[in-house]
């Protein structure tokens, strides 16, 4: 069989049939059973650089070669080969004992885009390897249809991994998924503060409207972080909605929570409502901890005027490094935004 090499040229390996025990797969392809691990790799990643559709059953046949590196490489080009008749034979290697392996698994049933892998890649959601996890709802988010969704939404409500939780939100959004929205806002009802967390801030990443009624109701939770994350998404969603800014407003009237109070008046902004910049300027030198005062350094950042590159200079001074730190990268915002504006 030839095999094309990395470098474009074409070098002949002769068919080699692997018999052995009766009933053993035959492996076509030469450099697949070299002696020497690093030729047997080549071929491996070259073969699925190819496409070879034909080396399925030889790739296949050496899964379980010693070698960690041939392994990783022959399942990755099973992956990129992209035909889902090697899925059950890359399934077990899910399970493998090395991290290495079980990555390039998730990441070959991902090319794959197989819904049969979906029970392996949401098993490789609870890793113990932060990267893995990514990597694995990186697959997931490959695989179309709501079943794969519905494993995404369970892990943007429930992991506590930020970056983790993060991308799926994206996941979710990108797809425009209205069809997890139902499951998001049932969510804002759970007993754990975390889930109702990142189903307000879910919600607002997907930006269906129909979800304003419960993201105001939120407004009211007895969690201060879930009242931010509320108007954050009521900002993303209802950008220009009268009501919806009614309800902010309302809420900030009575508000005691220092975040919740930048938050609330962050977001009224954005909506076109600045009338309570001044709670954000208060609350940068009088908030209390400094992560109040850190939030109202960003929201300057992102909603302020330019007379607040002086406030913020001022913050620069605050016994707090977090911030001092924030109100720099606020000020360098909105001499950008200044910049940006000037003919």
């Amino acid at each position: 069989m030839r095999i094309p090499s990395t470098s474009g040229t074409i070098i002949l390996a002769a068919v080699l049939l692997v018999s052995g025990c009766r009933g053993k797969a035959r492996v076509a392809y030469k450099d697949l059973v070299d002696d020497d691990a690093v030729v047997r790799s080549d071929a491996a990643l070259r073969l699925g650089q190819a496409h070879a559709k034909d080396a399925i059953p030889s790739l296949i046949a050496v899964l379980n070669d010693p070698d960690e590196v041939v392994r990783v490489n022959v399942i990755r080009a099973l992956g990129e080969i992209g035909d889902t008749s090697a899925t059950p034979a890359i399934l077990p290697y899910g399970a493998d004992k090395l991290e290495t392996v079980r990555m390039a698994t998730c990441q070959a049933l991902g090319m794959l885009k197989d819904p049969r892998a979906i029970p392996v890649l949401e098993k490789a959601l609870y890793d113990e390897s932060r990267t893995l996890r990514v990597v694995a709802a990186r697959a997931l988010s490959e695989i179309p249809g709501p079943e794969s969704l519905e494993t995404l939404v369970r892990v943007a409500l429930q992991d506590e991994d930020d970056r983790l939780r993060s991308f799926v939100m994206k996941v979710i959004g990108g797809r425009r998924a209205k069809e997890s929205v139902p499951r998001l806002e049932s969510a804002l009802a759970a007993e754990s503060d975390l889930v109702r967390a990142n189903a307000a801030q879910s919600l607002g990443v997907v930006g269906d409207r129909s979800s304003l009624p419960v993201l105001v109701r939120s407004l009211d939770d007895k969690t201060p972080r879930i009242r931010s994350l509320s108007a954050h998404a009521i900002a993303a969603i209802a950008p220009r909605d009268a009501s919806a800014v009614a309800a902010l407003a309302k809420r900030l009237a009575v508000e005691n929570d220092g975040m919740a109070r930048v938050d609330i008046a962050w977001s009224l902004c954005v909506m076109g409502d600045c009338s309570h910049l001044g709670e954000i300027r208060t609350l940068l030198f009088k908030g209390e901890p400094q992560d109040v005062r850190g939030e109202a350094a960003i929201a300057l950042g992102e909603v302020g005027e330019t007379r607040d590159i002086a406030l913020l200079e001022k913050a620069e001074t605050d016994r707090k490094g977090l911030v001092r730190s924030r109100a720099a990268e606020a000020i360098d915002k909105l001499k950008a935004k200044t910049t940006e504006t000037k003919p």
